[in-house]
């Protein structure tokens, strides 16, 4: 069975090719096509199964071939993609490392702010960053100033007086340099008098008589005493 169709011949009633003119078997001629048999009816059938079969298989490879290459278009495009991930991730990595080497260099004062740079006074902040030269202005040094003092203590009024029971006088202390710190210290040493801080500074006292006597009223401050005497009656 082929797709060479076979033919009977009509003197030995035996098939043989049909490429024959003859019979092989008995030397008759084949008169026009001969008979065909029963297999060379189906020679047709053969021939067109065989061409599907035949495009059907083409199509399989042509299929195969344009999957492969889709394939290696879309692993190319994913390489790419991966090398330009890995370039920007060194790049950044890079510009990272270049600034932190920028901030390496240490000044003279140390100051505070919102990113740890490092410039001519190293900043320590929230950010992180590492600078070159910190462009921030210096804050000042806050200057303590020292005590003053007091060089002479007096009272006003400057003489002994006398109130009378329940009769108030108000007394200043005088305190050169004006700028003394300290502050002044009033005592009585008799009860006959009272003396009360007119205000927070102790400068200022009201002297008042709270019964008959004399007391002795005395200022000290830095070491130096002013007394004076004051009479209730």
């Amino acid at each position: 069975m082929g797709l060479i169709p076979q033919v009977k011949c009509g003197r030995c009633d035996r098939t043989y090719s049909g490429l024959r003119s003859r019979c092989p078997y008995c030397g008759a001629h084949r008169h026009k096509r001969g008979k065909r048999t029963t297999d060379g009816d189906n020679a047709t059938w053969k021939l067109i199964i065989g061409v599907l079969l035949i495009v059907i298989l083409i199509a399989a490879v042509i299929v195969i071939l344009v999957t492969s290459s889709n394939e290696k278009r879309t692993e190319g495009e994913t390489g790419q993609q991966s090398q330009s991930v890995n370039n920007a991730n060194e790049g950044s990595q890079t510009g990272q490392g270049s600034q932190s080497g920028q901030g390496d260099q240490t000044g003279e004062g140390e100051q505070t702010g919102q990113g740890d740079q490092t410039g001519e006074g190293e900043q320590t902040g929230q950010g992180g960053q590492t600078g070159g030269q910190s462009t921030e202005p210096s804050v000042p040094a806050t200057v303590i100033a020292s005590s003053v003092s007091a060089k002479s203590l007096y009272v006003n009024p400057v003489k002994d007086f006398t109130v009378k029971i329940g009769e108030t006088q108000p007394v200043t202390a005088v305190i050169t340099p004006s700028n003394v710190t300290s502050i002044p210290v009033w005592t009585s040493d008799s009860a006959a008098i009272s003396v009360i801080p007119a205000d927070e500074t102790g400068m200022k006292v009201n002297v008042t008589g709270m019964s008959i006597g004399v007391a002795n009223i005395t200022v000290s401050v830095d070491g130096l005493e002013y007394t004076f005497v004051v009479r209730c009656n």
